[in-house]
């Protein structure tokens, strides 16, 4: 397993923990603001720090959980990007005169030891995905080994073949980032969707935070496309198909508040980070088939970049 990548998977891990709990305390507590909403006692600046924050996508460089209170405001922070820590800085300095401000943050890249070399082996769910192995192969050895295509899946990969291992890896790299991105963007939305429709929603902030979070969801929905594409590689087709087919049983969503389409979406983006992740460190170190098919991954993409579509037309 490359150890550059177990870092982000526990993240990912740690987050969906997070966010469930944090999803089930809002729904026990009608009408409390979600964790790392600014309260309606906060002061509009700290307020506008906060969606700065996110309008700038400066929270897809740092894991940042803000507390609000009536004199100002405490931030922990974990460091992924030292520029965008630094505007953060300089955006809550100014305020630090007329509020009390506490900015707690870590710095893990800095005690970060350097990766070590011939430590990048393909994971094993790529590379015994024999659909991937043809996509990734080189394109004019599958001109002339087209007639074999049909038995690529019963041969064995051939371990030497450098190349192939190179691309799957960047392939695999690749997804997981699209994901972590995707999870993060997930993540931030329950808050500004309480922020923006929330009944104790501050009016100077509403407007502004149904900007955040259309910009956030439409966000969403471009990851959703880029894993469509990228993973609709790895599913088995038949002999004779062209396109993958359009999902049969799609969930229908029901129509229901703003902030209910915003959790809709985060939940589902949610979830289908999570099973990215599975399906790249599968259980079994193989390609679970059956997450693929039985209530197919793909279709599942399919169903969240409609309610993307869905939202960001009634938000207009």
């Amino acid at each position: 397993m490359n150890r550059h990548l177990v870092l982000p998977i526990a993240l990912l891990i740690m987050a969906s923990a997070v966010r469930s709990s944090s999803q089930s305390n809002h729904a026990t507590m009608p009408g409390r603001s979600i964790s790392g909403a600014p309260f309606r006692d906060a002061p509009a600046p700290i307020r506008d720090v906060w969606l700065r924050f996110h309008a700038s996508e400066m929270c897809l460089n740092l894991d940042a959980v803000f507390a609000f209170h009536p004199k100002g405001m405490e931030i922990w922070c974990r460091v992924k990007d030292e520029k965008s820590y630094q505007e953060l800085v300089s955006m809550i300095e100014p305020l630090r005169k007329s509020y009390r401000i506490e900015l707690y943050a870590t710095h893990p890249d800095r005690d970060k030891k350097p990766s070590v070399p011939g430590n990048n082996d393909t994971l094993p769910s790529l590379w015994n995905n024999s659909e991937l192995r043809l996509y990734m192969r080189d394109p004019f050895s599958r001109r002339w080994d087209s007639i074999f295509d049909d038995l690529d899946g019963v041969r064995a990969p051939d371990p030497s073949d450098v190349e192939l291992k190179r691309r799957l890896s960047l392939f695999g790299d690749q997804v997981l980032d699209w994901a972590k991105k995707m999870d993060k963007l997930a993540s931030d939305l329950p808050a500004l969707g309480d922020a923006a429709y929330g009944m104790d929603a501050p009016a100077d902030t509403r407007t502004r935070a149904r900007a955040v979070c259309l910009d956030h969801t439409r966000e969403i929905g471009k990851d959703a496309s880029r894993l469509l594409e990228n993973l609709s590689h790895a599913l088995p087709r038949g002999k004779n198909s062209t396109s993958l087919a359009q999902p049969q049983n799609a969930p229908v969503e029901v129509a229901h508040s703003p902030y209910g389409r915003v959790m809709s979406i985060s939940n589902q983006a949610a979830d289908l980070a999570d099973r990215v992740v599975r399906f790249l460190y599968p259980q079994t170190h193989t390609v679970n088939l059956a997450d693929l098919r039985e209530s197919s991954l793909l279709d599942a993409f399919k169903v969240l970049q409609k309610s993307v579509s869905d939202f960001e037309r009634n938000a207009r």
